[in-house]
């Protein structure tokens, strides 16, 4: 069996030492685990966003993985910690608020847990941080081995906390709709909810302008696979590497000609020529 493996997401940051405290604990309680950070870079309290930097790490990592990560604005509150066991077999620990929608949508789950027990959580546990002490914690005791059975009571898949889920939708007149779910911010491009396929064949789309609307500014874009096919600050349409639409420009970011943020609606057509 390989070693334990745990792939652990925060919205804490890597500016201080609190990521690394929570890996310390981590340590102590399953001193034969491997961490990889998925990332601590999640905007403060943006569960949303947490839940998306997680939707395709199931897929990815593979069945032994302890999947432990936290959001939780609603730290010492009475939101619970959960662990779920999905399809693929990885168990994930987190907030029962939301968090693993997006990652359960792609990879459902099979069972799942409310965290109560105090012996899988770090004592004293601190109301402010339960990220740590029981979320952080409570992956540590998977990873180690501890049986998810006995964190808690069984909970019924329906009480996992989801945040709505919404898909683009093709339009009557041939184009589409929806809503930009992601800044990827390292390059300022700009991530949608819609499959190309939804406008017309991919192959189809390349080299043709789409003409995009957004809640208060509109851009004519070409389709490309990829960067290079259009000059440098020039935009483009194209599919990411999540396979759906996305907007940018060559070595430059597309947010700083049209700033939109998640949660923005938006729709796409193609301009005839």
């Amino acid at each position: 069996m390989p070693k334990p493996l745990i792939a652990f997401l925060s919205d804490i940051g890597s500016h201080d030492e609190a990521h690394s405290l929570c890996k310390g604990l981590i340590h102590t309680i399953a001193p034969e685990a491997t961490i990889t950070d998925i990332t601590h870079q999640v905007t403060p309290f943006d569960v949303r966003e947490g839940a998306l930097y997680l939707a395709d790490v199931p897929e990815s990592y593979p069945a032994w993985t302890v999947i432990t990560a936290y959001v939780y604005p609603e730290t010492g509150t009475s939101t619970r910690t959960i662990v779920v066991r999905n399809n693929k077999g990885q168990l994930l620990v987190a907030p029962n608020n939301g968090l693993l929608t997006y990652a359960l949508a792609n990879v459902p789950a099979v069972q799942a847990w409310e965290v109560t027990s105090p012996h899988v959580m770090n004592q004293p546990v601190t109301p402010t941080w339960y990220g740590k002490d029981v979320v952080a914690a409570v992956g540590a005791h998977m990873a180690a081995g501890t049986a998810p059975e006995t964190v808690g009571a069984a909970l019924p898949l329906e009480d996992i906390v989801l945040l709505p889920y919404e898909k683009g939708r093709a339009l009557p007149d041939g184009g589409a709709e929806g809503e930009i779910t992601r800044i990827d911010k390292a390059f300022g491009n700009v991530w949608t909810n819609v499959k190309a396929d939804l406008i017309a064949p991919v192959d189809e789309l390349v080299g043709r302008t789409l003409r995009v609307t957004f809640d208060d500014a509109e851009a004519d874009v070409p389709f490309h696979p990829t960067f290079g096919e259009v000059g440098i600050g020039e935009p483009l349409a194209y599919v990411n590497s999540r396979g759906t639409l996305a907007f940018g420009r060559n070595q430059d970011s597309f947010l700083a000609k049209w700033p939109v943020s998640p949660g923005s609606r938006f729709s796409v057509r193609i301009v005839e020529a």
